[in-house]
């Protein structure tokens, strides 16, 4: 099973819009099962999918040890491969109550590794993609103690390189107690021909830090299929963004991808 993180420290840089996509292509495309995670309080993924009422669980809830026993009880399905594991408000009290603690609560920071690891352990699911806020928040650290990878979504811009950098070397940091982890790659988002888009990528790929060869194309489909509540695969699928989001998928999961940038 592959638990994979999706973050930036950086807001707006497509972290939700990636998860929603990588999970349609995997379940659709691939026949994966996947179980998407909703680690932000503003719970834009768990919007978008729109099933959640008030008794379910949420990532708040196993946060703070409120969950069920079985971890398959806590999963709102989407489709027969798809599962979700909401997100609430609650999640900003959750933050509010750490930052006044003597001390973080190891239990609360591991609630997630224990919770996927006993989904591991069942053969639940083949990926696990944690949709991360930006900053280090009670969800977004727990979620990437239980992360093995992490996709880092990103504009190029400066503030959206800053988070990158930073995020790399925190990422570094962590492996002295998840050494395991590491950066899957940099995603570039909303990638167009400008001289400030192509400086800021050739930027970039000179860090070090690894960047996926795949760019998402910036088009109008994406906001628009955000508001349909659709995967752009299913709202547009001929369109740069979902040739690009397929070209990601093969290079996560190791087939030939399309050429980038054709056109």
């Amino acid at each position: 099973m592959r638990n994979i993180a999706i973050m930036n420290l950086k807001g707006g840089t497509g972290k939700t819009v990636t998860t929603i996509n990588l999970a349609h292509i995997l379940t659709a495309q691939y026949g994966k099962r996947v179980i998407v995670v909703d680690c932000d309080g503003q719970c834009n993924l768990t919007r978008f999918y729109g099933i959640v009422g008030p008794e379910d669980t949420t990532v708040a809830d196993l946060l703070a040890g409120l969950s069920e026993a079985y971890w398959g009880e806590n999963l709102v399905c989407v489709s027969e491969a798809l599962q979700l594991l909401p997100a609430s408000s609650t999640l900003y009290s959750l933050d509010a109550a750490a930052m006044t603690a003597a001390k973080p609560s190891s239990q609360r920071l591991l609630a997630l590794w224990d919770f996927f690891e006993a989904v591991a352990e069942d053969d639940g699911a083949d990926v696990v993609l944690f949709d991360c806020p930006p900053g280090f928040t009670a969800a977004s650290c727990a979620a990437l103690l239980a992360a093995d990878e992490v996709i880092i979504p990103t504009l190029l811009d400066g503030f959206s390189l800053e988070g990158v950098v930073e995020l790399d070397a925190q990422i570094q940091s962590l492996r002295r107690v998840s050494p395991d982890i590491r950066v899957a790659g940099v995603l570039i988002n909303q990638w167009h021909r400008a001289p400030v888009v192509e400086q800021g990528e050739a930027l970039l790929r000179d860090r070090g830090i690894p960047v996926f060869e795949t760019v998402i194309r910036r088009t109008d489909k994406v906001p628009e299929s955000t508001f349909m509540r659709e995967a752009v695969l299913d709202y547009s699928s001929t369109s740069a963004a979902s040739r690009d989001f397929r070209s990601l998928a093969a290079e996560l999961f190791g087939e030939a991808g399309e050429a980038r940038k054709d056109g």
